[in-house]
């Protein structure tokens, strides 16, 4: 299957520039012989990502900094038939993943149900890093499906009131139960014959820099709600340098000390 890679890249800060775009420094081994299509949110990294697509005769595409990622990646599936391969800036790939395919709508890989609070739970959701789009234009018909009867106005443009997409949120019998945001997790929730769960040895081609676009930001987010970010500033500390070997298994520590 050929894939389109859009790769979408925000930096919030001077800092996290780095590691918001380690997808970029390790494309080649991802999607060798490919072009791709980024997308910066604001203007953090904009210098590196035109150096690096003028390099390498990729498309950049910027965007304003209000832009959500959510809306980004509705917008991109909306607007084509070719399947697209949705890539996190913070994406580090070890292997080539080209020759992936699924015969599902989309394929991802996924985090378990985990809580928050003793009375908030997060409900399993689709991990961002990378999203295979196999069937776009069946992807945009689920979810005009889906949202048919509770859509009451019309889909928000890029940038501008794109709220529609944000995370869900649902009380009852004395828990709040959330849903993460995008469009994939509301398809996914709705119907998981949808999508095709990564297998180990997909998992195992790519990591990702949790927390990568907004390094301080997120670890205090992360102590806030009592996680040991000692734990994750090594690995970050390591894509800092570009030592992606020591990167590996940062995604799994992650999700670990969540669930």
């Amino acid at each position: 299957m050929d894939w389109s890679p859009q790769i979408i890249v925000k930096a919030e800060d001077a800092q996290s520039v780095p590691t918001s775009v380690t997808a970029l420094k390790t494309f080649d081994t991802g999607f060798p012989d490919t072009k791709a299509t980024v997308h910066c949110i604001g203007s953090n990294a904009l210098d590196f990502c035109k150096q690096w697509a003028a390099k390498g005769g990729h498309k950049l595409i910027n965007h304003v900094v209000s832009t959500k990622k959510s809306e980004l990646h509705y917008e991109i599936v909306k607007r084509t038939r070719l399947p697209v391969a949705l890539i996190a800036g913070t994406t580090v790939f070890y292997e080539d993943m080209s020759d992936y395919s699924t015969t599902k709508l989309f394929g991802a890989d996924v985090i378990p149900a985990f809580d928050l609070t003793d009375k908030i739970i997060n409900i399993e959701s689709i991990e961002k890093t990378i999203i295979f789009v196999a069937q776009p234009i069946k992807v945009i018909a689920a979810l005009n499906e889906i949202t048919k009867d509770v859509m009451y106005t019309p889909v928000s443009t890029e940038g501008k009131n794109s709220s529609v997409w944000n995370n869900q949120t649902v009380v009852m019998c004395g828990k709040v139960y959330k849903q993460t945001s995008g469009i994939f997790n509301m398809i996914y929730n709705y119907d998981k014959s949808y999508m095709t769960n990564f297998s180990s040895k997909t998992a195992n081609k790519y990591e990702t820099v949790f927390g990568g676009n907004s390094i301080s930001s997120t670890m205090k987010m992360m102590e806030s709600i009592g996680k040991d970010t000692s734990k994750f500033m090594p690995y970050v500390n390591h894509a800092l340098n570009e030592d992606w070997e020591s990167v590996k298994g940062y995604r799994k520590v992650w999700i670990d000390s969540i669930s």
